[in-house]
């Protein structure tokens, strides 16, 4: 197990993923300026090896949108659709989660690769629906992390 603190990742791009109401999966950029619950810097090599788990999944889902990237750069957040999750980015002025990429065929829990459903269930963001909202904000993920032990 490997914990990190916020300040280590302070300015650096740091990927984490959560569930949503529907029991749907999201994957959160944080640009370098995003929030991110204290829960998920736990257990950075779990995080890790959930992410690669879901990348290295077959594709499952059409894609509805997701950002162009610099030629050369591996796109993420379009993988990441295409395997029915979706996909939000911060800015790096801390700045609200903002949707980016969206599959056409979300997918839960329940179908993801074991090695990534226990960390998924662990970050469950009660009251938040990903399909129907298009930022999250810091507050919001705040207040979430106050709650947990």
């Amino acid at each position: 197990m490997s914990a990190i603190s916020a300040k280590e990742i302070d300015g650096y791009e740091f990927d984490w993923i959560a569930s949503d109401a529907d029991g749907h999966v999201a994957l959160l950029s944080t640009a370098g300026g995003g929030y991110v619950p204290r829960q998920v810097l736990r257990d950075t090599d779990a995080l890790d090896a959930a992410i690669q788990a879901i990348l290295e999944s077959a594709v499952s889902s059409g894609v509805r949108f997701a950002p162009s990237v610099a030629e050369g750069c591996e796109n993420t957040w379009l993988m990441m659709a295409e395997r029915g999750v979706f996909a939000f980015d911060a800015d790096p002025y801390g700045g609200p989660y903002k949707r980016v990429a969206m599959p056409e065929r979300p997918i839960r829990i329940e179908e993801l690769a074991e090695a990534a459903r226990p960390l998924v269930r662990m970050m469950a963001l009660e009251g938040l629906r990903f399909s129907e909202i298009e930022k999250i904000d810091g507050d919001t993920l705040v207040r979430w992390d106050r709650s947990k032990p």
